[in-house]
């Protein structure tokens, strides 16, 4: 994608940051025309602008999509699409195992809106498919890898049943960003990602992204530019940067996660361990469909429960206690009292009877960076000795 500079004979090699909120009309006719366009990409930045359209252009490319739109954050994303596509009393499916806040949205704000949820095991299609012979279903949402837990889906079958009902898919790629997954698999109509996470890299902006077809992006441009969610042309230039180092961070990523889960697997103090491409993962069989790498992310329960999860992490000096995942540094947090701890925070009866699953009270998220692997190796085992 070629970004014209002006002033410059030669094209630069890095592409520019166009840190500005409006541009230039060069004719009257041109403003009035632009004012009518969808996603002018050099009109008014919350519209548009040609740093953001590069990001978007190259989300697009990785993402296997007709477009994209770039959000300041993952959540922006999420409930601008929830937004743009469902009106007052639409009933959706959410799959059992989400991100807390995901899970708080759809389950109290949306439900407030005049939505009704409904919840299934994106791992059986079945389940989904029971729900869409009973309701008029008009959207479907899940993540690729559910957090903190590391769940599948059922690519083929969740498809299958989307396509027969015509269902819109929505599905929250974060935990399985471009080159973790087969560039063959399509993991929903409309694909989310939290760019804060594996594609920024470095833990140093926020941002996210939406990618499907020009229909649908025409309809949550429309509601995106109503609500003011623009990121910063500054914000999507670092993310930009961030991308061209994706495919080399998450191979080693992946590589010392997978060292990492089988030595935790056998240490005496380790109850499980969750990690997609690890001898005995419970959603192997699904996994195939659609994963190249294991990716960052290792969870696991120690033994002692509770009593002994402050201790642990508490002793890591290699693994930061952050609650983000899929950055260059090491991070590990404790799942029920920070990531999802907002799921305290909702009435209890709504939580429990929607039939949304919790995390273990004792689960581990690791999110391996691009240390030496054994020297973040020998830092969990020491904090794991000092139980």
């Amino acid at each position: 994608m070629n970004l014209e500079v002006v002033g410059h004979e030669h094209e630069p090699l890095v592409q520019p940051i166009y840190q500005t909120s409006l541009f230039r009309m060069p004719s009257y006719q041109t403003a009035v025309s632009t004012e009518h366009q969808v996603h002018p990409t050099s009109y008014y930045t919350r519209w548009g602008n040609p740093t953001v359209s590069y990001l978007e252009h190259q989300i697009s490319l990785l993402m296997h999509k007709d477009q994209s739109l770039i959000f300041p954050s993952g959540m922006s994303a999420i409930t601008t699409t929830l937004l743009a596509l469902a009106r007052p009393g639409d009933v959706v499916a959410i799959a059992s195992s989400l991100y807390g806040d995901t899970t708080r949205f759809f389950l109290e704000d949306f439900t407030q809106w005049g939505g009704v949820v409904k919840v299934f095991d994106p791992a059986d299609a079945q389940s989904l498919e029971a729900i869409a012979r009973t309701c008029r279903l008009t959207l479907v949402y899940y993540e690729a890898l559910s957090n903190p837990d590391l769940k599948a889906i059922d690519l083929p079958g969740l498809s299958r049943v989307c396509n027969e009902h015509r269902l819109i898919s929505i599905c929250d790629s974060t935990f399985v960003p471009p080159y973790m997954r087969q560039s063959q698999a399509q993991l929903a109509d409309i694909v989310i990602m939290s760019l804060t996470k594996y594609a920024g890299g470095h833990y140093s902006v926020f941002g996210g992204s939406l990618s499907c077809s020009s229909e649908l992006q025409e309809k949550i441009w429309h509601t995106q530019s109503l609500l003011g969610a623009a990121i910063d042309p500054n914000a999507a230039w670092n993310i930009s940067q961030g991308l061209k180092t994706l495919e080399l961070r998450l191979e080693r990523q992946s590589r010392s996660a997978l060292q990492i889960a089988r030595r935790l697997q056998r240490h005496a103090k380790v109850e499980s361990v969750i990690y997609p491409l690890l001898e005995g993962y419970a959603h192997a069989h699904l996994t195939a469909a659609y994963l190249n790498h294991g990716g960052a992310v290792v969870s696991f329960l120690i033994k002692g429960g509770t009593a002994d999860v402050a201790t642990f992490l508490e002793s890591t000096r290699v693994a930061g206690l952050s609650v983000s995942l899929g950055g260059i540094h090491s991070c590990i947090e404790h799942a029920e009292a920070m990531s999802h701890s907002m799921l305290k925070a909702m009435d209890d009866q709504v939580l429990v009877g929607s039939r949304a699953e919790q995390p273990d009270k004792a689960l581990i998220r690791l999110s391996v960076g691009i240390e030496d692997v054994h020297d973040l190796e020998s830092d969990l085992l020491n904090a794991l000795d000092s139980l």
